[in-house]
């Protein structure tokens, strides 16, 4: 993998306790069957072609849901506005980056594989639609849809990260995100590893230490697939102001140059 380093990464403020009753959309209660899985459990699962799937993969410990067309692309659609909390997802064809996105404006990306896992997106305002993307088309598999009505309360420190990334020859690029927090002499904070889609996407939760002298210092290196660092490292800061209680989210959209591997052009969004 060439080397280059990467300056900048946006946060969204995300998300946390919850203070509704939640739904869990399981699949085996009622029981689900066969193809063109329509309304259940207060999700309609018309808009795209779900079928139920039995239990076959580690980890599923029911029926789950997948697409019976070989499509990379479906949506489902809630009857009214929730909050899509957690899900399980595997896929049967070995690995792949799962991509859940909302009309609301929120998305994430998780790497999954043969083994079922439970996700929490860190979204946390109402959608109607959920499009859910994965490059192995209907080899994915959901199970477990969590959702919740109404708000969740913001925590301070804890953020969503959300972000593009792209070549100026508008490639994607790859690999994953490796993020640090920088605490003056005392020993740095590994925030997290977050792979990039074949989208060229990133983004999930993580919690920051707020108490830290303003402004707050992180550390950014991108990694190979394999986990290998590929240096240099970069730093950068971030004033707390930027992270205001109103704001739900903070998207990026960054463009590197291929012959210099720096930033060419970024566009920061602000989710109200």
């Amino acid at each position: 993998m060439k080397k280059y380093c990467l300056a900048v990464l946006f946060f969204a403020l995300g998300g946390a306790a919850a203070q509704a009753q939640t739904t869990v959309a399981n699949f085996d209660n009622p029981a689900c069957s066969g193809n063109g899985v329509a309304t259940y459990q207060g999700i309609n699962f018309s808009l795209s072609p779900w079928d139920c799937e039995n239990p076959r993969l580690t980890g599923q410990t029911g029926t789950s849901i997948s697409w019976y067309q070989n499509i990379t692309r479906g949506q489902f659609s809630f009857n009214s506005p929730e909050i899509l909390i957690s899900l399980s997802a595997a896929t049967s064809s070995g690995s792949g980056t799962l991509t859940i996105s909302t009309d609301a404006g929120e998305s994430f990306s998780h790497s999954i594989n043969t083994t079922f896992q439970s996700i929490v997106t860190g979204f946390s305002k109402p959608a109607s639609v959920v499009t859910v993307a994965f490059p192995g088309g209907w080899t994915i598999q959901l199970d477990n849809i969590t959702y919740q009505p109404g708000t969740i309360a913001l925590v301070p420190g804890t953020l969503n990260a959300s972000a593009s990334l792209t070549w100026d020859d508008g490639s994607p690029v790859t690999g994953n995100l490796v993020l640090t927090q920088l605490k003056g002499s005392s020993s740095p904070s590994a925030l997290g590893t977050f792979p990039i889609s074949s989208l060229g996407t990133a983004g999930g939760t993580i919690k920051i230490d707020v108490t830290q002298p303003d402004p707050l210092t992180f550390q950014v290196t991108l990694a190979a697939p394999t986990q290998t660092t590929v240096n240099p490292q970069a730093v950068f800061q971030v004033i707390k102001a930027m992270f205001p209680s109103p704001a739900t989210g903070i998207t990026a959209k960054i463009v590197l140059s291929k012959s210099t591997t720096t930033i060419k052009s970024f566009e920061i969004g602000l989710t109200p």
